[in-house]
């Protein structure tokens, strides 16, 4: 059909671009990778995520003289929900018990970097690595086959020097300041949302402003998901917690008790004049593909009239469809 054709459009439009540079040119001009020892305590990990605004950093191990992994927000929820529910488990309470603020605070402190490989983590463990030299399209296939949050660009495929941590966001930017973008903004990525991008989200899970902290992060880690909306009793979208949150939280030693409800901690964070960005169903894939190669605008809360959700559309997600779907099998 007529749809079809023109998401077949898009995705060899796509393709085109990205077959056509390498990975080298998304390198910044500018900046500094910050890195991570495996024997770093874990507060301050954290705090190295939150003091430099970052979603993921390097780990260096200092041992193997390698790079051995990556710490995201999605291994700060993990390790956030372990913590607790280890404590419970000692104390002989349920495992869904959660432990006193202390407690909690103390063992997070005891961790080390190291120690994530000990746990059982929402994403794939181990340290995958592109060349500067590869295709931008390379890239994009490895961010998706390997399920990753962002790819590591070294000046060879296997590199003990780390030139980048390549985002998701980064690659929507530069397709959407290219020429061939431009020119087919309205017509070949004009395709809406819900015959797009829609149909790759993950399934769609919520979750009720009056659940508790423990709830929201329980979702983001068994769904392996980067956000979830916060409804109200009627299912209109009322905020949206994300690992980024997670992460916030965290570093303010907010995380530390999982009972309070999720209504208060959101209360906890810094005041920021969007945290809740939306779209609807019929916006274009064209505007999904701009908005998000915006590093500040995690995801897209999706939602009809109404303001029911519909779905979360990340970078990630947007990158997925763009993608020849032969290629991921």
């Amino acid at each position: 059909n007529s749809l079809g054709v023109q998401m077949l459009a898009s995705i060899k439009a796509c393709t085109q671009v990205l077959e056509q540079h390498e990975l080298f040119e998304l390198l910044p001009t500018h900046g500094k990778v910050v890195t991570l020892d495996a024997d770093l305590p874990m507060k301050h990990a954290v705090a190295a995520l939150a003091g430099h605004a970052a979603t993921s950093l390097p780990v260096w191990d200092s041992a193997q003289q390698r790079f051995v992994d990556v710490f995201s927000c999605t291994d700060l929820v993990d390790i956030v929900l372990y913590t607790h529910r280890a404590l419970a488990a000692q104390a002989g309470s349920p495992t869904t018990a959660v432990a006193t603020s202390e407690e909690a605070q103390h063992a997070l402190e005891r961790c080390q970097l190291r120690e994530l490989n000990g746990l059982k983590r929402s994403k794939p463990s181990g340290f995958v690595m592109a060349s500067v030299d590869d295709s931008l399209y390379h890239g994009c296939l490895m961010l998706k086959q390997h399920r990753l949050e962002c790819l590591p660009l070294g000046d060879t495929a296997c590199s003990s020097s780390l030139l980048h941590l390549l985002q998701p966001e980064q690659v929507l930017a530069f397709l959407a300041s290219s020429s061939e973008f431009r020119k087919g903004a309205r017509t070949v990525f004009g395709v809406s949302m819900l015959d797009s991008v829609l149909p790759c989200c993950r399934p769609l899970r919520t979750v009720s402003r009056t659940a508790t902290l423990a709830d929201a992060l329980s979702i983001l880690s068994e769904e392996r998901i980067g956000a979830v909306p916060v409804v109200d009793q009627s299912g209109t979208l009322h905020d949206v917690i994300s690992n980024r949150e997670v992460r916030q939280l965290a570093s303010q030693s907010q995380a530390n008790d999982l009972s309070i409800s999720l209504e208060e901690a959101l209360r906890a964070l810094p005041p920021s004049p969007l945290r809740v960005h939306s779209c609807s169903p019929s916006d274009s894939l064209a505007s999904a593909i701009s908005r998000l190669g915006n590093a500040d605008v995690a995801q897209l809360v999706c939602v009809d009239e109404r303001m029911g959700v519909c779905g979360v559309i990340t970078a990630s997600t947007v990158l997925a469809c763009l993608l020849p779907a032969s290629e991921d099998q």
